[in-house]
């Protein structure tokens, strides 16, 4: 079988998406032996290949057209169909979701898989949002897709809100963690890493992710700015890590208006090799989105041993249970009251890390490929009816 994947995605630092596609098609190339894959990427200047030339049943092609034009074809005349880029293939994943400058549902003459990652409210995402055409874009994807996969059963509900289609053509497949993310004991390698970002030798809370409003992260801010003034809790700094964007830089203003400049410590964008030094240095992690339709960063914070607090509105918990504390996102004081009994319990802290590295073991993103995997097959086997 062959197999093409849009990874377009991979052209861009990898966060969520990204971070989902990286990893199965990582994973996939390991895990299976018998398969081809061909990806593509597209820009008008070619660009560096996300894997290696030389990797065995892989063949990625670049293509020098504008995703903005792609786009327009696409969804105005399926037009191209993916073969005309990429060449004949047996089945096509479409793992993106819509965005309104470069994705759309791709056409192709082979049975399709799509992914859902989940979909915030669109006006939290962008400053104008055309209904209809996302609208369309759910429905050619019910219409075009042989199996849609979600990524969480939150996921799943959210998909089957917005459009009709049958139950049983979805399929739920979490996501993983890297093993990249675990304990680190390599104290001079911990301490360097940190200072690159002011961190070393600081007690702090952590988040990690983007700041888009749905994220919460105002009222995160606020909530710190009232715990960090309590008894014990006065050398405590809040460390959010993300590349900063005009979402970030009015958080960073809305913090020197609360004077809590230098306390609420903005990383800017974190290398994926230095990640796993930041969980590791965290007090807790805190994830106090109002909508996070799976929540890899959960994961990463777990195997790294460190305690996490995230809303209830996270599809990650399904995999992890009660590994986390959790809080209703739209409850100031439950959100403030989960955050303070994590930092102030050491027992509390104890419990959750050692929850969290059992729960981890089991989600990798080696099982998230091979699950995938059994849904290329599944499709491939109905190619004749």
């Amino acid at each position: 079988m062959k197999i093409g994947i849009d990874a377009r995605f991979l052209q861009e630092p990898r966060r969520g998406q990204g971070q989902y596609l990286y990893y199965l098609i990582k994973e996939l190339l390991e895990i299976d032996a018998e398969n081809e894959y061909v990806i593509f990427y597209n820009n008008l200047k070619t660009g560096k290949f996300t894997f290696d030339k030389a990797t065995p049943r892989l063949r990625q092609v670049w293509c020098n057209i504008p995703g903005t034009l792609l786009k327009q074809t696409w969804s105005r005349f399926r037009f191209p169909p993916v073969e005309y880029l990429i060449g004949d293939v047996d089945l096509f994943h479409n793992p993106a979701n819509f965005c309104f400058t470069h994705y759309a549902p791709i056409p192709s003459r082979a049975k399709m898989v799509a992914t859902f990652n989940g979909m915030a409210d669109p006006a939290t995402i962008w400053e104008k949002c055309d209904r209809s055409k996302l609208d369309a874009w759910f429905r050619e994807i019910a219409r075009t897709a042989s199996i849609i996969i979600a990524v969480s059963e939150m996921a799943k509900k959210d998909l089957l809100r917005r459009v009709h289609l049958p139950e049983e053509k979805i399929r739920v497949i979490h996501y993983g963690v890297s093993e990249e993310f675990r304990l680190i004991s390599d104290t001079k390698a911990f301490d360097a890493v940190l200072s690159k970002y002011s961190l070393a030798g600081k007690r702090y809370l952590l988040y990690v992710g983007a700041a888009e409003p749905n994220k919460n992260l105002d009222r995160l801010i606020d909530l710190f700015c009232a715990i960090s003034k309590k008894a014990g809790m006065k050398d405590l700094y809040l460390a959010l890590a993300g590349k900063i964007d005009h979402f970030y830089r009015a958080l960073i203003s809305k913090a020197g208006a609360l004077g809590m400049e230098g306390k609420v410590i903005f990383t800017d964008y974190v290398s994926h090799d230095d990640l796993p030094f930041i969980y590791n240095g965290a007090e807790a992690f805190v994830l106090p989105t109002l909508n996070e339709w799976f929540g890899i960063p959960v994961l990463e914070a777990m195997a790294c041993g460190i305690p996490v607090i995230a809303s209830k509105k996270t599809g990650a918990i399904e995999a992890v249970g009660d590994a986390v504390i959790l809080f209703d996102p739209l409850d100031a004081k439950e959100m403030a009251d989960s955050i303070g009994a994590v930092l102030s319990d050491k027992d509390l802290r104890v419990s959750l890390r050692n929850k969290a590295l059992e729960r981890v073991k089991g989600l990798s993103w080696k099982e998230t490929a091979r699950r995938t995997l059994a849904v290329y097959e599944e499709i491939y086997l109905q190619k004749g009816a």
